[in-house]
């Protein structure tokens, strides 16, 4: 099934929206956050009457907390969450076998991880969202259909009034309505295990939980995960196995008698307790047409890595800033092709690794089991955190493109020192460790005008100033002179001679199917 056909033509001005986003869960507060900031006309339909406020993820990564930087709510973001330090694999008997890497130097300018409660987390995007003039938020507003015209998106809401947009962004979870009503089908990877998930308040006066902030135990006769979600907040998940019956797993009765071990009614309160299907599953395509998804609506991963609702936010940060080059005209509308050219490679890589630590944890078969946790035992290295590299519009053969790019510290003219998002603000960035030559400058300067690029010698007598050596090492291990970011952090291409910048900036007019038209003028949707 495809979207119904309108017939209807409009101009851009005639329209509800630029773009419509279905849901408001953090994928699509934060698409909403970073669209309405660069001035966009969004409209945001929830079915629901209010914020979910269920706990339901309770990680994220230096990655995601720059794209909160971007949106202006990292400090906000940073009252209410707490670093996560501690990826423990535990035997039965919670002796420690191995501990994965988190204490490491992000590249983002954040500490490597982070636990939260998701009800404080969207409150605080929420907030932001509501302070941005251009965004209109529609509770109580279930979608039904979707009809496509020539040049924008009809919207039937339930009881039968019609929103009209350019684009339109189904961010509305795994049992997305936009995603079936475009007749996108899915791939399923093969995982799927149920898990009873509970979430503990400790009263007041509770003594203190000693437990991992992340600790998998490799128990074959009921595998099981504990934690923190921030430190007013801990998590356990235990595997369903054969014979158990799934509501009566649910029960308060089951969930204390689980949580005995390490606490009791007495000294917490049940926050809620659920048993989910851990799934892996991907949309084969993240777009049709003017209609997109994001977040679990496009893919669906089990949460042994902690990367469902990031990879959902790294859909908003990739989409905010195509959507704002097509919208304000710099770019042709088949950008949006890049998107999950892009993403849908790097979230397939999530979900594999995520499968592949999910079969270890879950293993109840004794013998397997024991052979694994040896396994564990007796590594001498564990991997660095997993960090796939982005899949499309980069240059091939960069040893930098595709990866995430580094945010140095820097000192401002004015004797400040900032992160460089912060000191540079947000768009394309150039960061180069020589002067540029006249070509190279004649070339930034056309991107700064179409683009906002900004173009940033650092080191350099009359150019800013590193606090350390966070990107130039990083640039000298690698053997570039400058390197070319997106507005997503990632870098485009990168060059070892200073001249060939020039070239590196020429290659990204055709790369991002930039026009000639000037910022603001108006073109047509596809």
């Amino acid at each position: 099934m495809t979207p119904s056909e309108d017939p209807r033509t409009t101009s851009a001005d005639t329209l509800d929206t630029d773009v419509l986003i279905v849901g408001y869960g953090p994928v699509g507060q934060s698409l909403a956050a970073l669209l309405g900031g660069a001035g966009h006309r969004v409209i945001v339909c929830e079915r629901r009457f209010g914020r979910y406020e269920t706990p339901r993820a309770g990680h994220f990564d230096h990655e995601i907390m720059r794209i909160f930087q971007a949106m202006g709510t990292a400090e906000a973001v940073d009252r209410i969450a707490d670093p996560a330090r501690l990826y423990e694999f535990l035997d039965p008997d919670g002796e420690v076998l191995a501990r994965l890497p988190r204490e490491w130097d992000a590249p983002s300018g954040w500490e490597a991880s982070y636990h939260f409660y998701q009800p404080e987390l969207e409150e605080v995007l929420d907030a932001a969202v509501r302070e941005i003039p251009t965004v209109d938020l529609r509770f109580g507003h279930a979608v039904v259909d979707l009809r496509r015209g020539t040049d924008h998106v009809a919207v039937t809401l339930e009881g039968g009034s019609v929103l009209t947009a350019r684009y339109v962004v189904g961010a509305d979870g795994a049992n997305s309505v936009v995603r079936d009503l475009c007749g996108i089908g899915t791939e399923d990877l093969g995982f799927r295990g149920d898990w009873l998930v509970a979430d503990i308040r400790p009263r007041p006066g509770a003594p203190a939980l000693d437990i991992p902030h992340t600790g998998q135990v490799l128990n074959p006769a009921r595998p099981n995960h504990m934690g923190r979600v921030a430190q007013r907040y801990f998590r356990w998940e235990f595997m369903l196995v054969d014979g158990d019956d799934p509501a009566e797993m649910a029960t308060p009765d089951t969930v204390w008698k689980l949580l005995k071990p390490w606490i009791g009614p007495d000294e917490g309160e049940l926050i809620r307790q659920t048993v989910y299907q851990f799934r892996s599953i991907v949309a084969d395509t993240f777009r049709a047409g003017p209609v997109l998804l994001a977040g679990d609506a496009a893919h669906v991963m089990p949460p042994f890595l902690g990367q469902g609702m990031s990879s959902g936010i790294r859909d908003a940060a990739t989409l905010g800033w195509i959507f704002d080059l097509v919208l304000r005209g710099a770019a042709d509308p088949q950008l949006l092709d890049l998107y999950t050219a892009s993403r849908r490679p790097q979230v397939l890589a999530y979900i594999e690794e995520s499968i592949r630590i999910g079969t270890v944890v879950c293993e109840t078969d004794p013998v397997r089991a024991a052979q694994r946790r040896e396994t564990l035992r007796s590594a001498t290295e564990l991997p660095p955190p997993f960090q796939p590299p982005a899949a499309a519009g980069f240059r091939e053969g960069d040893p930098l493109a595709g990866h995430l790019g580094i945010q140095p510290l820097l000192r401002t003219k004015d004797g400040r020192t900032q992160r460089s998002d912060d000191a540079l603000g947000n768009g394309f960035t150039l960061f180069s460790l020589a002067e540029l030559d006249a070509a190279a400058g004649a070339a930034a300067a056309d991107l700064e005008s179409s683009i906002g690029l900004r173009s940033v010698v650092v080191g350099t007598p009359d150019g800013l100033q590193e606090e350390g050596e966070t990107l130039s090492r990083w640039m000298a291990e690698a053997g570039v002179v400058a390197v070319l970011v997106r507005p997503d952090f990632y870098v485009l291409g990168s060059v070892s001679e200073p001249a060939d910048v020039s070239a590196l900036l020429a290659a990204l007019r055709p790369a991002l199917s930039l026009t000639r038209r000037r910022p603001g003028e108006s073109s047509a949707g596809d």
